[in-house]
């Protein structure tokens, strides 16, 4: 812009805005000089191209139609509505946003917070299932029990923490034959449990059943999170 149109924006248009901002409507964390900063920068890509194009623009004219756009949700970064952290987009009820600390609800029973039902997956963090623990525990023993006294020995060393090489020098055996006895307690594992059900355990995968009731949570959240709704726009007359 030319030194002018610096001094008129500088001068007579930010302390209209000033002036105004309290009458803009606020979306989330807005306040009074967010919506200045936005309505600045909108007047003065208004002055740059009325000077561009030959028209004369004066702080009035510039103040006036920056305040209509951001009173109407438009702001610096985007103009559209159709996006849900649009202004515009919420000033017209089309999204609706609730705090991440809000105790959400399914089937008239609470879940937990929003937070817990939308953050990423921590296998860390995540409490065990009882059902799935004794299930476990029942397919462990119902193992162990099929097995040769060796095997059996070398196994509970291994549950406990212990090398392939302890569990050899508990059963009485040599390295050489405790590699052996690994190969077979690895094939008897997979023959009893699946190939499927061990690659599962070993990439640390969740149970399917988890999944899909995750998923379901995490739809109902997105719902709640922002829901838009579109009116179809009825054809023209032919």
């Amino acid at each position: 812009m030319s030194p002018a149109l610096d001094d008129m924006l500088v001068n007579e248009v930010v302390p209209r805005l000033r002036a105004v901002a309290r009458t803009i409507p606020k979306i989330g964390a807005e306040d009074d000089e967010d919506i200045v900063q936005d309505a600045t920068l909108m007047a003065a890509r208004m002055m740059e191209s009325a000077e561009k194009s030959g028209h004369p623009i004066t702080a009035g004219n510039a103040t006036y139609y920056a305040v209509k756009a951001a009173r109407s949700g438009r702001r610096s970064g985007y103009t559209g509505r159709c996006d849900v952290y649009s202004p515009g987009c919420q000033i017209d009820g089309n999204a609706r946003f609730d705090p991440l600390d809000a105790t959400m609800e399914v089937d008239d029973e609470p879940c937990g917070t929003l937070h817990d039902v939308i953050r990423p997956f921590d296998p860390g963090d995540r409490e065990i299932d009882p059902a799935e623990e004794a299930a476990r525990n029942l397919d462990w023993e119902a193992f162990l029990a099929g097995q040769p006294p060796r095997q059996r020995r070398a196994l509970r060393t291994l549950a406990e923490g212990g090398t392939m090489r302890e569990a050899g020098k508990q059963c009485g055996i040599r390295d050489s034959a405790a590699l052996k006895l690994k190969r077979r307690i690895a094939a008897d594992l997979v023959a009893f449990f699946g190939e499927a059900q061990i690659r599962r355990l070993l990439e640390g995968r969740r149970p399917d059943w988890e999944a899909g009731l995750r998923c379901a949570r995490e739809r109902h959240a997105c719902q709640c999170v922002a829901f838009v709704s579109w009116d179809p726009v009825p054809p023209a007359a032919a």
